[in-house]
């Protein structure tokens, strides 16, 4: 596989597997996790499938962090799936994830819920000065 190839997707799926499909999307620093209590009261009449975003939770790692990339991966998962087509709710970096796939193939997505994020470029240095704080821990103590 090339950094540029989708990755596998892990999610966890929960409801009936005949209900329609809802794609929830975790934010940076996340996962599919974050969204278990939302997804099991979803999942009395949805089939909701938690995704791990690459780089997240169980799935895996590629140097390749873009929008682009992370919309090919969900492609790749309802292809996986079997899904035409399916809901799909993101949060923050998941909700950027969820608008790139609507716009570049907006056959695949049913209907869109964004949280906590808005379709603009944001300046500043976001996530960095956490990052760097972390990276400056010193992990044997």
């Amino acid at each position: 596989m090339s950094a540029a190839d989708p990755v596998p997707l892990s999610c966890r799926e929960l409801g009936p597997a005949d209900a329609p499909p809802v794609l929830v999307l975790h934010g940076l620093l996340g996962s599919a996790r974050n969204w278990q209590g939302i997804g099991k009261q979803l999942a009395r009449r949805l089939r909701v499938l938690l995704v791990d975003l690459r780089n997240h939770g169980a799935s895996p790692w590629s140097p390749v962090m873009t929008y682009p990339a992370m919309a090919a991966d969900l492609e790749a998962l309802l292809d996986r799936l079997g899904l035409a087509s399916a809901a799909v709710v993101g949060h923050s970096m998941g909700g950027k994830v969820a608008l790139t796939l609507a716009l570049s193939r907006p056959e695949r997505v049913r209907r869109l819920v964004v949280v906590d994020i808005a379709p603009v470029a944001y300046g500043g240095p976001g996530f960095r000065s956490y990052i760097e704080a972390m990276r400056a821990l010193d992990l044997a103590h």
